[in-house]
């Protein structure tokens, strides 16, 4: 019987093969096979070896990972001094730190403190504020803000020729971090030349070479550079920084003249004019300045893309995803986090507002426009103590503007405190601020139901207006008179201003969708509906034409044609936008009672009753109020209507006897009263609240900064 081979003999045979010669003759195989060999009986040389071995991996594993791990480069915050200028030519004063500053706000790293914080720092500092900014000045305001860093600048001249040089020094200690110096052969070369200085300070300063090349566009790029061009644009900055928003135009012109392609003066002229409520000239420089935009810096581009999508084209959540942008790529530049709490705010998104708003203000504390903001957003969510707080902090620091104080007035009538609002209405008497408080009494007296006296003190604060030269923001507020005199029944005297308003109330810009709405509540529909087609075909883009203005009107058509169906479809819309303006709520309610459908009302009614922050003054909350009346009793709670009948009886307990609302709820509730208690089994949500609310109505001067 044969014996079987197992695969142990086989490895045997595979063992006992005759090598090659050429495995044979390698010295090196025969080495390292011996040395590993070895390892089976290690010696001290094999231990010394693997230590060394593994060493060399630790510390190579650990300078990797360090590597890997490296901290970023370290931001800096920064103040610049004004410029040392001895060279007799006063041009200089101001154009070169204004350049200096473009040059440096490129850089993701730095972070230049604006002149409205250093201003505001000053002022604590009691310190003047009308004066050049020293370096040793500067460097106590970097000490007092706790910026790490301060610039000091000069300029001589040699001859014909320009020398600048520009030093960076530690704040608390004064060293001396980076200086550089260039030479420039005329005054017109010395903005190039500090373009150069700036790009070798922020090397000196640690940014990476990287962002430096990326961030690192000259001033005037691809043209003869104009220091004529650049004071006259200084000049309208520090004027608009100033709040002189209608002298700051003549300079942003003159910078214009001088150089045609100056894209920041276009973007910022536009800026001004649409506070001061001129928007065709505002949007045809934004459209000029989105024209020249790859002629600028990334942080101008991004300002030029934000400002023109919010305001030419009308396209919020574009000019929101570019501020996010904006706000990622400069996380230290309060500007676009400003823009996108204001857009949260518009689009009825106030919890959204609230941090971009706060990170602003920690950022920029210097500057009015975020405490604005800021309040606003607590107003709408109902933080009224929150909001107070913001414009206490406001009047501290010198920042309180009208709108602060008219919130202020706002909170104080939600509270039934008259002596507040009487202590804000002498604070803007005899002053430029005072058309707007007037405008806030106005519209109060509205929501109270003195429609005679409401209608004459908002006559006097547009006059107000017009001896201040700001015609648009008197028609605009005028404008808005006739639909509410409409929906509080007063439809002839709402016929009557309409047709002597100016013919320029009808070239709709912004929110003003006021008087498209008031001709189709007067019956009027026709013409309501040539202006809603009109100014849709036209805001094409404009996300609250198309969403919540153009929906209104088109409601307001179908409501007075009896269509109220077909009002709450055109409505559907706008319900993203309900928590900015009470508008759209109290329209849907009053189409949801047209059509039979209490229920549906009621929610929509306690959407105002629930949230007074939105529309502090609006005549739109004792509507509502009466709206939810009329719902209850619709669904036969007759005991939660009737109560719901006296808040609206308390809150027009002053209001014109002839007031055609008031006669309607006096007359139901009579009513009401006759008729057999019944209650359903589930208990209406009547609201308890005593009054109108608080927040900002929509107002001419609503984005004024």
């Amino acid at each position: 019987m044969p014996q079987t081979v197992d695969s142990p003999s086989r490895v045997s045979e595979e063992e006992v093969t005759p090598r090659t010669e050429s495995e044979d003759s390698s010295p090196v195989r025969n080495r390292l096979s011996r040395f590993f060999a070895d390892f089976r009986h290690p010696g001290p040389w094999h231990v010394l070896v693997i230590t060394a071995i593994l060493a060399l991996l630790g510390f190579g594993g650990l300078f990797f990972w360090r590597w890997m791990h490296r901290p970023a480069t370290q931001s800096l915050s920064v103040v610049i001094a004004d410029f040392e200028n001895s060279t007799g030519n006063p041009q200089f004063d101001l154009a070169l730190k204004t350049a200096l500053t473009i040059d440096l706000q490129q850089s993701p790293l730095l972070a230049v403190s604006s002149r409205g914080k250093v201003r505001q720092t000053l002022v604590e500092l009691k310190a003047p504020v009308d004066k050049p900014l020293t370096p040793e000045v500067a460097r106590e305001v970097c000490s007092r803000i706790h910026d790490q860093t301060y610039l000091s600048g000069s300029i001589r001249r040699f001859a014909r020729k320009y020398m600048v040089s520009v030093a960076a020094f530690d704040c608390s200690s004064g060293r001396s971090l980076a200086e550089s110096k260039g030479i420039a052969e005329s005054p017109d070369g010395i903005v190039a030349v500090l373009d150069k200085v700036a790009v070798d300070l922020r090397k000196q300063l640690g940014e990476p070479s990287d962002t430096i090349t990326r961030f690192s566009k000259p001033l005037f790029a691809g043209r003869t550079p104009s220091l004529e061009a650049l004071k006259a644009y200084a000049d309208a900055s520090r004027l608009g920084l100033e709040g002189k928003l209608q002298e700051s135009v003549t300079p942003y012109q003159h910078a214009l003249e001088l150089d045609p392609e100056f894209a920041l003066a276009f973007a910022d002229l536009g800026v001004a004019y649409s506070n001061l409520g001129e928007q065709d000239l505002a949007r045809k420089s934004l459209t000029r300045a989105y024209e020249l935009r790859d002629t600028v810096d990334e942080p101008d581009q991004l300002f030029i893309v934000s400002t023109y999508s919010n305001i030419v084209t009308g396209d919020t959540q574009a000019s929101i995803r570019n501020d996010k942008e904006w706000s990622a790529e400069y996380p230290r530049n309060p500007v676009p986090l400003l823009h996108l709490a204001d857009l949260e705010n518009r689009i009825g998104k106030p919890a959204l507002a609230v941090d971009p708003a706060k990170r602003a203000l920690q950022l920029n504390p210097g500057d009015a426009y975020p405490y604005i903001v800021l309040a606003r957003a607590q107003l709408h969510l109902g933080q009224f103590e929150q909001a107070v707080d913001t414009c206490q902090l406001a009047i501290e620091r010198h920042l309180d503007s009208e709108q602060i104080h008219g919130f202020l007035f706002q909170i104080a009538f939600l509270r039934l405190d008259q002596a507040e609002m009487d202590r804000q209405i002498a604070w803007a008497k005899d002053q430029p601020a005072e058309p707007y408080l007037l405008q806030q009494v106005g519209l109060m007296d509205f929501a109270l139901g003195k429609a005679k006296n409401a209608q004459a003190v908002l006559e006097s604060a547009a006059d107000e207006y017009r001896r201040q030269g700001e015609s648009e923001l008197a028609n605009q507020m005028v404008s808005r008179i006739p639909r509410i005199e409409a929906e509080l029944g007063l439809t002839s005297a709402a016929h009557t201003l309409l047709a002597r308003l100016p013919k320029s109330s009808e070239s709709l810009t912004g929110d003003s969708v006021d008087v498209p709405v008031a001709w189709a509540h007067v019956g009027e529909t026709a013409r309501a509906d040539a202006l809603a087609k009109r100014e849709l075909e036209s805001h094409l883009t404009t996300t609250l034409w198309q969403e919540d203005f153009g929906p209104q009107i088109k409601a307001a058509i179908d409501l007075n044609q009896q269509r109220a169906e077909d009002a709450i479809e055109d409505l559907k819309p706008a319900i993203p936008y309900d928590l900015y303006s009470f508008d759209g709520p109290g329209m849907r309610g009053r189409a949801y009672l047209a059509a039979k459908q209490p229920d549906l009302a009621e929610v929509e009614f306690h959407k105002i009753l629930d949230h007074p922050g939105i529309e502090p003054l609006s005549h739109n909350y004792p509507l509502a109020q009466l709206g939810l009346a009329r719902a209850l009793a619709a669904q036969g709670k007759t005991v939660e209507a009737g109560f719901a009948y006296k808040v609206v009886l308390q809150i027009w307990k002053d209001a014109d006897a002839d007031l055609p609302r008031l006669k309607e709820a006096k007359a139901e509730f009579a009513r009401l009263a006759t008729e057999p208690g019944r209650t359903s089994g589930e208990t209406g949500r009547a609201t308890t609240k005593p009054a109108p609310s608080a927040s900002s109505p929509r107002k001419p001067s609503a984005s004024r900064r």
